[in-house]
């Protein structure tokens, strides 16, 4: 028997996936009193085969459901509705996830059944269909394991988020594909690209994918996708779904072949493949946390100990080992953990990561700058291999060479340059950046700064005693995905009972008011990933991130495991289980005056000492805000896109939630046309960046997002506006780009009815929400926020390798400082130094030997000064990303195909493995115009390791 208990009240028709946004959900105890009304209702799902997969919720307009009991012999929910001010008529709601609301005027008197027909939503018929095209294809049931890939979530299909498409695809697919089996992967995109899924069958040594692209439910490609397919065949692949998708694609699933952990799947799947950088930077990562782990306190007894320091990060935008550190320490740009732009000019190179382990408690520091020695490397994997060659099927193969040695011997893929002991707050925020004024702990001022970054030369040149390291040996543990799978299945029971006991409420599967916040799936025990635990809480409660009813929250690798239910009432209560699983086997469950179930809604927080009580005993790991900040956002409806924001930044705060509105604001005004792509400055840094960053598809890996903290001074705008960020649309066609300045003015909400600083910024939160889903809320009444762009220029390649470089102190000082010229007099510009630079290269030796001087400097193709990423070298470039200037295919055996570009410069064939998000371009030199490009610089001089999206 099957029993839910919801009361439902629905304005209007709405869609499955919009349930918890639109529905004010209310859990009842399980009893029946004898003034009731019953309604039969039949239920059958348009795909048949989810009538036994997904329990419906049934809801009352103008009433409230008492119990839903689903009678096996008549196959009909018994649906009994408290009979007080009952009509004659009643409207009957039907719901479900990835299903249409429907709704049924039904006589209440009536006993006979109501046949309900639920029709698929448009996402979640699109999730299936393509599944059950794939399965006709692959064959699902006869292979050995099945992988599914997928961009839905974020983008959205007919005006809405797609995350239904993944339900869509785990309910088809039962058996195949689970969270929890860590075989579904959600690649992060933005609202406006396309979904594109690619399923992938292993069987034997043979991986072969089905790909289907841009919606569409007939196939792209179908074929191998492994990394020992031909050259030719990869060509075909490359030409079906195109560069970016088949590297994206071909890596997630050979790494996942190789049998690479699901956290640098994860990873991978946030930064758009696998490559050397991903691989680098875990690497890096387990490195730096064997020998410079965090400093814990010490728990008492029913806590785990917290950390006392934090990480922040120093690196240089367009290596995606910065992705891959950043998401394994939680050290995300918006908690200004990462500090990054080009700082090559001091002695650092791409490969380089800085990272300073911060102690608050002591204002001081270590500092350690590593580095994966790429050289070294490719050295080992081509003597170890035999395997020369710097194509795309290389790099697949030196991915899997990479994945075997990271679990066999770390230590010897990188390198530690420096290490030093007792770094000053002052030498600290000289890195990290202050806004304002500050003091070190004698009380001597420290001057705002704008930040430095990985400043090599100063780092090697600081006064400070050698680090001393430790050696924390983590050793494998030997739990297998069921023991995970029970550990979720362990606590969701163990919650189902007490909300039984102390509230008297059932929990049933497939409640859209019931929800689980997790560590799970970022963090790690004894070296391995958790993400199993995902389905045994689907298992038994159906609880999914696809339904918004599952939220990882991304936390370091190293921090407890724990899971939160939420369940959440028809006034409002937001009630509360908090667990926390002990590695040897048993779990500490949080109370509060006696009780394991407590209210963490916005009453709770607008009474300190009651929110207080309730962070100190039954949060004792110190999680408490994360948990109660997600939990109410949560509680308001978010849309999807909202919510992986929040959940990517570990929190929610009214901070996170400009971002949603600046990356609205760049896709209306600047939308990307042929040849585009955005890359994004960071100037004021703070939460919103976060969000900026992951739902833009923009990041320190991909080479498209820096990081430039100013001064408050310089940042701060007329009319309020702060000056957020330099946004630059690149126009690789022709070379120039249109660079300007994101300004952002906060709103002024009426908080007069909250007591405390928790409440007040819920309801901003909740504010916000309702303004980015269009809905008006009483404490918006007027000062709405603004978001405007100014200061735009057209730029040069060298300008634009200036501002990316800081700007000779202020990234936005020098974009105000550039002459503000139109786009066409600087094509122009452009165009007559072209003819200079050709009108040069006529000269001629009139020497005995009448030898013609082709030697010209102008129009080649070489490297900046400041660093050698991207060159055109002999140096081997297995390197994070690939390039091809003409969009083709450059493997070992139709290298020749690669031909020069159209200006006679050599294209950068060295790294052709992909196509890359960054375009490389070429400017020439105009001594005449201040306008000009005083030397050919190629983009990939600081991107050319990065991974940039573009349209093409």
């Amino acid at each position: 028997m099957i029993l839910c208990v919801i009361f439902t009240l629905f304005v209007g028709g709405v869609s499955a996936e919009d349930v918890t946004s639109d529905v004010d959900n209310a859990v009842l105890a399980d009893s029946i009193s004898s003034d009731l009304s019953q309604v039969n209702v039949a239920v059958d799902f348009e795909f048949s085969d989810d009538n036994s997969k997904i329990t419906p919720t049934f809801g009352v307009v103008n009433n409230t459901v008492i119990s839903q009991n689903y009678d096996n012999s008549s196959k009909y929910y018994n649906v009994k509705i408290n009979s007080t001010g009952i009509a004659d008529k009643i409207n009957v709601s039907i719901s479900a996830p990835g299903y249409l609301t429907q709704y049924k005027l039904v006589d209440s008197k009536s006993v006979s059944p109501v046949n309900v027909k639920m029709l698929a939503s448009d996402s979640y018929k699109l999730g299936h269909d393509v599944t059950a095209k794939a399965d006709s294809l692959l064959d699902f049931k006869n292979a050995d394991a099945v992988l599914a890939i997928t961009t839905a979530g974020v983008p959205k299909l007919n005006g809405k988020t797609s995350e239904a498409a993944i339900d869509g695809i785990l309910n088809y697919a039962t058996g195949y594909v689970s969270y929890g089996r860590g075989n579904i992967l959600m690649l992060r995109q933005t609202a406006v690209d396309p979904i594109d899924f690619c399923f992938v069958t292993k069987k034997g040594n043979n991986l072969n994918a089905a790909i289907f692209l841009n919606g569409q439910t007939k196939e792209a490609y179908l074929g191998t996708i492994s990394e020992y397919m031909t050259t030719s065949q990869w060509n075909t692949l490359f030409k079906a779904v195109g560069g970016e998708n088949a590297f994206s694609f071909a890596s997630l699933a050979n790494g996942w072949n190789d049998g690479v952990t699901f956290d640098v799947l994860q990873e991978a799947a946030f930064h758009g493949h696998i490559c050397e950088g991903t691989l680098g930077g875990y690497t890096i990562t387990k490195a730096l946390l064997q020998y410079y782990p965090p400093i814990k306190e010490t728990g008492n007894g029913k806590q785990s100990p917290g950390d006392i320091t934090s990480y922040k990060v120093l690196g240089i935008p367009g290596d995606s080992a910065n992705d891959a550190v950043i998401f394994f320490l939680d050290a995300t740009s918006g908690k200004t953990s990462y500090v990054g732009f080009n700082t090559t000019s001091t002695g650092a190179t791409e490969k380089m990561i800085g990272f300073i382990r911060w102690n608050s408690q002591t204002n001081k520091g270590t500092i350690v700058v590593m580095e994966y020695d790429s050289d070294t490397n490719k050295q080992l994997f081509e003597k170890e291999t035999g395997i020369t060659g710097d194509g795309s099927l290389e790099q697949l193969k030196y991915n899997t060479w990479w994945i075997n040695r990271i679990y066999k011997n770390p230590a010897s893929l990188v390198k530690i340059l420096i290490e030093k002991e007792g770094l000053t707050k002052e030498q600290y925020l000289y890195l990290v950046g202050v806004e304002d004024d500050d003091e070190d702990e004698e009380g001597h001022v420290i001057n705002a700064t704008n930040s430095h970054g990985l400043d090599y030369a100063y780092i090697q040149g600081l006064d400070l005693p050698n680090a001393t390291r430790d050696n924390v040996i983590a050793n494998k543990g030997s739990l297998t995905y069921n023991d995970f799978k029970d550990i979720g299945s362990k606590a969701a029971k163990t919650a189902k009972d007490i909300y039984e006991k102390e509230l008297g409420v059932k929990i049933h599967k497939d409640m859209p008011n019931l929800m689980v916040l997790t560590s799970a799936g970022y963090v790690m025990i004894n070296e391995q990933s958790t993400e199993a635990c995902w389905d045994g809480l689907f298992e038994e409660l159906g609880s999914r991130l696809s339904r918004k009813t599952l939220l990882p929250n991304h936390k370091a690798i190293w921090t407890p495991l724990w899971f939160n239910f939420l369940l959440k009432q028809d006034d409002g209560s937001l009630m509360s289980i908090y667990m926390r699983y002990n590695e040897d086997g048993t779990f500490f469950i949080g109370e509060y005056n006696g009780t394991q179930v407590y209210n963490i809604n916005m009453t709770t927080l607008n009474n300190s000492a009651l929110s207080g009580g309730i962070s100190a005993s039954a949060y004792p790991d110190g999680n408490y805000f994360s948990i109660q900040s997600i939990s109410n956002a949560w509680s308001a409806g978010p849309a999807f896109d909202q919510i992986m924001s929040f959940l990517f930044h570990n929190h929610a705060c009214p901070g996170v939630q400009p971002g949603f509105f600046i990356v609205d604001y760049i896709q209306e005004n600047f939308p990307l046309n042929e040849n585009q792509s955005y890359i994004y400055i960071a100037n004021e840094q703070y939460c919103k960046d976060d969000s900026l960053e992951y739902i833009l598809d923009v990041s320190p890996g991909l080479g498209n997002y820096l990081v430039q903290k100013l001064t408050s001074d310089e940042y701060k705008g007329a009319d309020d506006l702060d000056e957020e960020g330099i946004l630059i649309i690149w126009d690789s066609a022709n070379n120039i780009g249109q660079a300007v300045s994101i300004s952002y003015k906060w709103p002024s909400p009426d908080l007069s009815a909250y007591a405390t600083s928790e409440s007040k910024r819920a309801a901003q939160i909740q504010a916000f929400i309702d303004l980015y889903n269009g809905n008006e809320n009483p404490i918006l009444t007027e000062n709405y926020h603004t978001v405007a762009h100014g200061d735009s220029r057209w730029i040069t390649q060298e300008q634009y390798q200036t501002i990316i470089s800081g700007g000779e102190g202020s990234s936005l000082k020098y974009l105000r400082s550039l002459d503000d010229v139109s786009k066409e007099d600087l094509l122009k510009a452009i165009e007559e130094s072209k003819a200079n630079a050709e009108s040069n290269n006529t000269n001629t030796n009139t020497n005995s030997n009448t030898n013609t001087n082709t030697n010209s400097n102008s129009n080649s193709n070489v490297p900046s000064s400041s660093s050698n990423i991207g060159s055109n070298t002999a140096q081997r470039s297995y390197s994070s990303v690939g390039t091809s200037s003409n969009n083709r295919v450059n493997d070992v055996s139709d290298a020749s195909d690669e031909s020069d570009n159209s200006d006679g410069s050599p294209s950068d064939s060295g790294k052709s493995y992909e196509v890359t998000k960054q375009p490389v371009t070429k400017s020439a030199s105009n001594n005449n115009l201040i306008y000009a490009v005083v030397g050919v610089l190629i983009i990939g001089v600081l991107f050319g390791v990065g991974y940039m999206r573009r349209k093409n």
